[in-house]
């Protein structure tokens, strides 16, 4: 008995030993089997790591997102692409002006959408612009446009000067007065109040005050959108690694659900009270998306459905919902907020680095407003150019986003080779890398608006500066953002000098837990009446 027992006990150590090592050979063939990738196609590229491919250091927050493309980009610096892979997920990375050229702009038809992770999390993320594609996205962004005219920004700009004028007033009254002045304050935390001011009256009606009110229910929850759980990001990681295909029965985001739930109830409740008061209309963002909401319902019940669907080539989900009016006015909001918060906070801390420049443009503030009487209206605006390079260079610097990305809809060769890239393959285009190579940007760590002069632009391809991304797909607010960044600009340095002070962070530190620009510290400086 105590032999057939041994024997039985061996047979199953056995079989175990046979079953553990098949599921580690399938383990391992499922993680790896994509490596060949790049091999097939003749494609330069980095060997992967099991598990991580290529951005293990990313993956465990060693590095922060802004940095982890400059170095991906300096590694593959010399060749027109390159293959590298985010988990088994093979991408493309461009290198060449040209060929960025041809994917955002020449051939963009080839390239129509974002790549995006399905995630069952909430319908105002899923109808965000951002995350539709093909003639969805097209439609959608039409009913858009409009928002953003030169006619609308002109009517827009009389708003932002009113809270502009309230930023004027919140300094004089709140942090000049102040005894501990040289203790500085956080410019993104100030910023973000001024933008969330802006945002609020020009794209919903709303006077939120932030700067007045900083603990109020609205300043609170909607300035912790980005913020999410070690915990989620690892998650998120991990489906993005292993199992992106199955990323809709996962209830995640990459933004905090909190926040997004309170702005879709904002914007529910503000629509519902223009439909009961017809004198509460405003010509504003919402206002916009509500008529096109009603003018597609109204179609819909004189002519049917059918109406729409065939102007929309059969595409029977291009429609204005209500869904789709909270998603544009939400993103509206959390990436206004984010961009131009983010360009105001590192202008201020490049301008307080570089007093000579920040003298030279507090002397064309001056000298146009004079011009207009001491009015900082939308033609004065439009007339200061050195203001205009100094946020340009801002961006170069300190771009908000660090890459973009495409997903290929349709097969496509890369002009001048035989590398073809299939439909749901996607391709990044390294934003901080293009920033920063000196190829393009000399010397490319100091600030140097005069490279932003006309003489300057002319002598490189516009397709390396992109920190509103280029072609049909680009940043539909960025008009917006530079006319409000410009106005909370020339309304600080009229009357303030902006300085250094014992918390001011040189060279900052970067988030490592954020894919936006974060510095992990902060940006403090010296907000002093002149």
């Amino acid at each position: 008995m105590d032999f057939l027992s041994n024997v039985e006990t061996t047979d199953l150590i056995i079989i175990w030993y046979m079953l553990s090592l098949s599921v580690g050979i399938l383990v391992y063939w499922y993680l790896t089997k994509p490596f060949s990738h790049w091999n097939i196609r003749g494609v330069h590229h980095i060997k992967p790591q099991v598990i991580f491919g290529n951005i293990k250091d990313r993956v465990l927050f060693k590095i922060s997102f802004h940095e982890f493309q400059l170095k991906l980009y300096r590694q593959f610096k010399g060749h027109k692409f390159a293959g590298f892979y985010e988990g088994r997920r093979p991408v493309l990375i461009v290198l060449d002006p040209d060929i960025v050229k041809d994917v955002l702009v020449r051939d963009f038809d080839h390239f129509v959408d974002r790549p995006v992770l399905r995630f069952r999390a909430s319908p105002y993320i899923e109808n965000m612009i951002l995350n539709l594609k093909g003639q969805h996205w097209k439609y959608v962004r039409t009913q858009m446009t409009p928002a953003f005219t030169s006619g609308k920004l002109k009517s827009m700009e009389i708003l932002i000067r009113v809270c502009a004028k309230q930023m004027e007033e919140y300094l004089d009254n709140t942090v000049i007065s102040k005894d501990n002045i040289k203790d500085g304050i956080d410019m993104k935390d100030f910023f973000g109040r001024f933008t969330m001011d802006v945002i609020a009256s020009c794209a919903f009606g709303v006077q939120s005050n932030s700067l007045n009110e900083p603990d109020s229910e609205f300043i609170k929850i909607v300035s912790q959108f980005s913020n999410i759980s070690i915990l989620q990001r690892i998650a998120l990681f991990t489906i993005l690694l292993f199992i992106p295909n199955l990323s809709k029965f996962f209830p995640l985001s990459f933004f905090n659900m909190k926040s997004i739930n309170f702005l879709g109830k904002v914007v529910i409740d503000a629509k519902h009270h223009r439909l009961k008061h017809s004198e509460s209309r405003r010509n504003d963002f919402l206002q916009l998306m509500l008529d096109a909401e009603s003018n597609e319902s109204e179609k819909i019940k004189e002519n049917g459905s059918s109406a729409i669907v065939s102007s929309l080539h059969n595409t029977e989900d291009c429609k204005i919902t209500e869904d789709i009016v909270v998603a544009q006015s939400v993103l509206f909001l959390i990436a206004g907020f984010e961009t131009s918060s983010t360009l105001l906070t590192f202008a201020s801390y490049e301008l307080a680095l570089n007093p000579d420049i920040q003298d030279k443009l507090r002397d064309e503030i001056l000298t146009i407003l004079d011009k207009y009487d001491g009015e900082c209206n939308y033609q004065a605006l439009s007339e200061m150019n050195y203001l205009e390079m100094v946020l340009n260079e801002a961006l170069r610097k300190h771009p908000p986003i660090g890459r973009t990305d495409r997903v290929c809809t349709k097969e496509y060769t890369i002009p001048g080779t035989n590398v073809t890239i299939n439909p749901g393959e996607s391709v990044c285009i390294p934003i901080m890398g293009f920033h920063y190579d000196p190829e393009y940007y000399p010397d490319p760590e100091k600030f140097d608006p005069e490279r932003f002069s006309n003489e300057s632009k002319s002598k490189r391809s516009p397709y390396v500066f992109l920190p509103f991304g280029v072609g049909p797909r680009n940043c539909i607010g960025l008009r917006f953002a530079m006319i409000s960044t410009k106005s909370a600009m020339v309304h600080l340095l009229k009357k303030y000098k902006l300085t250094v002070c014992a918390k001011t962070e040189h060279p900052y530190t970067y988030s490592k837990f954020s894919m936006l620009l974060n510095p992990k510290n902060g940006i403090w400086l010296n907000v002093e009446k002149l």
